[in-house]
């Protein structure tokens, strides 16, 4: 199971820019783990938050994307996930054909 830094990472590269429900419905995680993630990726400076424009009443939502840091981090992340994946695909596959 992918970690919920890793689908978070995997969603704000893949879109510019999404909402709290955005990710919520991309990752399934709950509102409240995300919300606490992207204030943490905020104080990183790994995200900056917009105001959507409103013309009806109601809050704006906030608005996520990816800082330059934000982008270089969740790729490294991402790359250093995929090739670990990698490894243990190959160690699993060495190990299954010495032992029949």
């Amino acid at each position: 199971m992918e970690s919920p830094i890793r689908a978070l990472g995997r969603e704000l590269l893949s879109n510019s820019g999404l909402s709290q429900t955005d990710l919520c419905l991309a990752t399934g995680l709950p509102s409240w783990k995300i919300s606490r993630l992207m204030s943490r990726f905020y104080v990183f400076g790994f995200v900056e938050v917009e105001k959507e424009p409103r013309f009806t009443r109601g809050r704006p939502r906030k608005i996520y994307k990816l800082t330059a840091g934000g982008i270089e981090y969740f790729t490294g992340l991402l790359r250093r996930g995929s090739d670990e994946n990698r490894a243990e695909s190959r160690a699993s596959l060495g190990s299954g054909e010495g032992g029949g």
